[in-house]
């Protein structure tokens, strides 16, 4: 009897750990799958940085020489020797009268574009669509009934395809006229920018030490206009910036200094757009360099000079085809089985810092993407 407990015993456990077995097997495909961390798509939004390098203190020298950044003729010049003017004080003025028509007729130019986009936005398909639809749908139901012949039915349906190709034609006018409007409107500000470039001003305080031109000259920018010695520059620097950037720069924009191993915050004080004729370049004044930083120092800034907002993923969630160049986010998708899975899709890109990525096209919302190691899962093994 005890042999048969015994028996009976050892069956009941093998029975168990075998159910135990098939349990593990079964859970085992589940858990299987990439171990990578996953973002969620979201909306959000990604700084617009300007990358800038200058030196601790006002400009360089005993004196800066400025010149206007666009060729004219001097109107006038707004300074004596020996005077003393403040940072953004003006300086001198071009005759801004050609630049001034020239931003009159970009800013008709961009009211003309956002009409015509506005004319082009008007839905003027989309109700007939769905009244030719209907009716398709009527011609159908009564060829069914044997009333109506098939070449109904097929007149209707050439109705409708004509319909839809209309709408597509018009999404596709939209969307040109889109782009004419924004890029008149960037003209536009091109433009106006150019009207303010016609005053020379003081990027930081000083004296007046030299004036080179005389009302009615004709001046470019490799002319020098007005000699400055600058006074003053404690716990400020000074950046040199391409005339072209000088547009999306503006006093009070954020600017991230590093110098001598440490960094600071600070904030843009003044903007030259006159140029350096020695440098080719203009200059700006940023506060937030401690007390006691020796004047001199090199110091490269990274200024934030806007935002855009829009879906957005982690920078590192986004990896280049080595093969295509095609840019491409790993979407994480669930089986039926309990696996995940991750696919590929391409996407578009139109903006991005060192965070984050603005998606163009591509993904949604609340999607949830390979946040890291995407490159791993771009090998064949990985699908």
């Amino acid at each position: 009897m005890r042999l048969v407990l015994v028996a009976a015993v050892a069956l009941i456990v093998a029975v168990v750990l075998w159910r135990v077995s098939l349990r593990h097997a079964s859970e085992a495909p589940a858990n299987r799958g990439p171990q990578v961390p996953l973002a969620i798509v979201r909306e959000g939004t990604v700084e617009q940085t300007i990358a800038l390098v200058g030196r601790v203190g006002s400009p360089a020298g005993t004196q800066t020489k400025l010149a206007f950044s666009l060729s004219g003729s001097v109107q006038r010049v707004d300074v004596s020797l020996g005077e003393h003017v403040e940072a953004g004080a003006p300086l001198a003025h071009l005759d801004a009268t050609p630049y001034a028509l020239a931003a009159q007729q970009a800013q008709a130019e961009a009211s003309a574009a956002r009409a015509a986009t506005a004319v082009a936005s008007v839905d003027r398909t989309s109700v007939k669509l769905r009244v030719d639809e209907a009716a398709l749908a009527r011609q159908q139901r009564l060829y069914a009934a044997g009333v109506v012949a098939l070449k109904d039915v097929q007149a209707a349906q050439g109705t409708v395809a004509a319909d839809r190709a209309e709408i597509a034609g018009t999404h596709a006018q939209v969307t040109q006229a889109q782009a004419q409007s924004q890029a008149a409107a960037m003209h536009q500000q091109s433009t106006s920018y150019d009207v303010e470039r016609t005053v020379l001003r003081a990027p930081s305080a000083g004296v007046v030490v030299g004036i080179f031109v005389q009302a009615g000259q004709v001046v470019d920018p490799t002319t020098a206009v007005v000699a400055l010695s600058t006074v003053g520059g404690q716990g400020s620097a000074t950046l040199d910036i391409p005339v072209a950037q000088i547009g999306r720069v503006h006093v009070g924009d954020v600017a991230t200094l590093h110098y001598g191993g440490s960094v600071s915050q600070g904030r843009v004080t003044g903007i030259a757009p006159a140029v350096d004729p020695a440098t080719g370049l203009a200059l700006l004044t940023v506060s937030g360099v401690p007390a006691g930083t020796p004047p001199g120092t090199p110091v490269d800034a990274t200024l934030v000079v806007g935002t855009l907002r829009g879906i957005v993923v982690p920078r590192s969630a986004v990896i280049e085809d080595p093969q295509t160049g095609d840019r491409l986010v790993f979407v994480a998708e669930r089986h039926a089985d309990g696996t995940l899975h991750f696919a590929s899709r391409n996407v578009t890109i139109d903006a991005q810092d060192d965070r984050v990525a603005r998606i163009a096209s591509g993904l949604h919302p609340a999607e949830r993407v390979a946040a890291q190691g995407a490159i791993d899962l771009l090998a064949p093994s990985s699908e």
